[in-house]
């Protein structure tokens, strides 16, 4: 197994019940992530159920996302449709270091553990850890060169200063106020080695060129967010906060447009596919701020997905990377 980076406090636990996964097919290609294992639900005070859906219980966290099957699920379709934009799975100059040095990879909020496994698979010769706020990382199974960490990023990394050589985080732009981001952006700064790198990736939330029941769904959202403190446009001073640290160099930025919709063809199809079981994941909070019943609600998300082909929105992601001096 791969090498523990760090000595986390021991827990005492209630019975855990495991929950069978199969292994997971790429909606893009014939490619297959190696994930024919288990995904370890801990019921121990940490989760709550909201219609029918299990959400973290973490007192002092504003991300809003489940954490269950579902949500894994729609993360790893999520990963695929980034990867196939993108065309890879990171923009900075990693991969001569990932290849034949031996790296020390940090992925900050990893989810299901997708972008790690994969990247785990690809790059046998470097380590890769993965920490998360819930403990549903894939836990057996998993290749040798890889652990995972049950971890809130709010309380500090549990690393020693320089201890890796990339890390990467992405899409948590739903979880922190702009007071956090800087916080946790300080922390990922401390534990990165000198000369090592540190990439951020987040989407913009609302799409541009976007029809009136598009501007609605998005508005609920937002609307949401915002009464949680969250920095919805953290992308937008990403670079000011990388430059506050004063300990980064060379940092660079690059941009994305990603359509939503058939008329987009696969991506398009997947990306609003995806969006939409946001929308319907919080069926009840978001019918209410707009003052329609559940049903009207529904029928308001099914003409969304017509109203995309009529307007073709998109939106923009960014990538940031930097080097730590």
């Amino acid at each position: 197994m791969g090498t523990c980076l760090c000595k986390p406090k021991s827990r005492r636990f209630k019975q855990r019940r495991r929950l069978p996964t199969s292994t997971i097919e790429s909606p893009l290609s014939d490619t297959h992530l190696i994930v024919n294992d288990s995904l370890d639900y801990g019921f121990h005070g940490e989760h709550r159920l909201i219609d029918g859906r299990k959400f973290h219980n973490v007192e002092n966290s504003r991300y809003m996302m489940p954490c269950d099957d579902d949500e894994w699920e729609r993360l790893h379709v999520q990963h695929y449709i980034c990867r196939q934009t993108w065309k890879g799975n990171y923009s900075a100059p990693m991969n001569e270091r990932l290849i034949t040095g031996g790296a020390l990879v940090l992925d900050a909020g990893c989810g299901p553990g997708t972008w790690v496994i994969e990247m785990a698979n690809e790059f046998p010769r470097s380590h890769f850890t993965g920490i998360d706020l819930s403990q549903v990382c894939p836990r057996e199974q998993k290749p040798e060169n890889v652990n995972f960490l049950t971890h809130n990023l709010l309380d500090g990394l549990p690393y020693n200063d320089n201890t890796f050589d990339f890390i990467h985080m992405r899409y948590l732009i739903s979880a922190f106020s702009e007071k956090e981001w800087k916080m946790i952006i300080k922390e990922l700064v401390r534990v990165t080695k000198i000369g090592g790198t540190l990439e951020i990736m987040e989407d913009e939330i609302e799409p541009r060129n976007d029809g009136p029941i598009s501007r609605l769904l998005f508005g609920a959202l937002l609307s949401d967010l915002r009464s949680r403190d969250i920095d919805v446009t953290a992308y937008t001073h990403m670079i000011d906060m990388l430059k506050e640290t004063q300990q980064l160099k060379e940092i660079k930025s690059e941009e994305m447009s990603v359509p939503f919709g058939k008329w987009a063809g696969r991506i398009g199809t997947l990306l609003a596919e995806n969006t939409g079981r946001v929308f319907l994941t919080f069926r009840a909070r978001f019918s209410s701020h707009l003052g329609v019943e559940r049903e009207e609600y529904d029928k308001l998300i099914e003409a969304w997905y017509e109203e995309l082909n009529e307007y073709k929105p998109y939106n923009i992601g960014y990538r940031f990377w930097a080097q730590k001096r």
